[in-house]
């Protein structure tokens, strides 16, 4: 028997209400993949719409995902755990940045060029409680105890803080604020979050409440198995997906920051969409147990699910 009725999957899975994504901060090239899928109509293809927005506050996306205000929500995996570790009913679904994005940033001619050099210094962070905890154990590795330097709140102008001389470092991202330093004249000294004590992170995954996963799994599916096809497509030809993202994302065309952030986020996107490393999972639980951030651990299979990956 023919399965002609595949034919017609698109068009019943698309009569449904489109699948509200929304992203974990303004559109950046961290997000090139999902404005691939549009662009190239793989969402289309696999019979659903989806609606991209950005978030208001940062900390919003999961908190909206649980109270069913979006459907799909992107957050980093702390942040997940964190709000999961709060009662968020939440489940991770899959994957877009698998590896870790964050880490301490000074500028070079400040005199910091390790991490013991940051004695006696101000580091200036924007979200509490986690940057506190980050960033105290990156320089414990180094010997520093927290009354060796001190940390300050500079809200979310971090980058400006630092260009200013109001604090030597600042927990920054190393495909953007390391890059953006550069256009300003200044040289960065970045220290990798995973190589000073971090248990590495999937540094965004997508989230959802478990009832859509009941209610709209083939949706779910589609969108996952789109994205996959639209990581492989950024990692085969990242000029053609950059394009794309420029296309959909006019503001930030043409410029050299946006290339470079780009290039420098590529071997960062999660291939296949996969997001199941039980053993990552295991190890930021235990440091966010650890340091107060979580009440307790939960079982993998309470975290995350495969059934709708590709």
């Amino acid at each position: 028997m023919k399965r002609w009725w595949l034919l017609l999957l698109p068009f019943v899975l698309g009569h449904g209400a489109p699948l509200r994504v929304m992203l974990d901060f303004y559109p950046n090239p961290n997000h090139v993949p999902l404005y691939v899928a549009q662009g190239l109509g793989l969402f289309a293809s696999a019979g659903i719409e989806v609606e991209l927005s950005a978030p208001a506050d940062p900390s919003d996306p999961a908190k909206l995902a649980a109270a069913r205000a979006v459907d799909l929500a992107l957050t980093p995996q702390m942040n997940y755990l964190i709000a999961r570790g709060a009662g968020l009913p939440l489940v991770a679904v899959g994957a877009l940045i698998e590896g870790s994005l964050g880490g301490l940033l000074a500028l070079a001619g400040s005199g910091i060029v390790g991490l013991d050099e940051l004695r006696g210094k101000r580091i200036g962070y924007a979200l509490e409680p986690l940057e506190p905890v980050l960033w105290q154990t990156m320089l414990r590795t180094a010997g520093l105890a927290p009354n060796e330097y001190e940390l300050v709140y500079v809200g979310m102008n971090t980058l400006f803080a630092l260009l200013a001389r109001r604090v030597d470092a600042i927990g920054a991202f190393r495909n953007y604020e390391a890059l953006a330093v550069e256009d300003f004249g200044y040289r960065p000294v970045f220290f990798p979050q995973e190589e000073y004590g971090i248990p590495a992170t999937y540094e965004l995954v997508v989230v959802a409440h478990p009832a859509l996963l009941r209610e709209r799994p083939e949706e779910v599916r589609g969108f996952l198995h789109a994205l996959a096809r639209a990581i492989e497509f950024t990692r085969d030809r990242p000029d053609a997906a950059l394009a794309l993202f420029e296309a959909a994302v006019p503001e930030l065309a043409g410029e050299d920051l946006t290339r470079r952030s780009f290039e420098a986020t590529l071997p960062f996107y999660a291939a296949g969409a996969r997001h199941d490393d039980a053993t990552r999972w295991e190890a930021m639980q235990a440091f966010l147990v650890a340091h107060g951030l979580m009440p307790r651990a939960y079982p993998s299979e309470e975290l995350f699910t495969t059934d709708l990956l590709p």
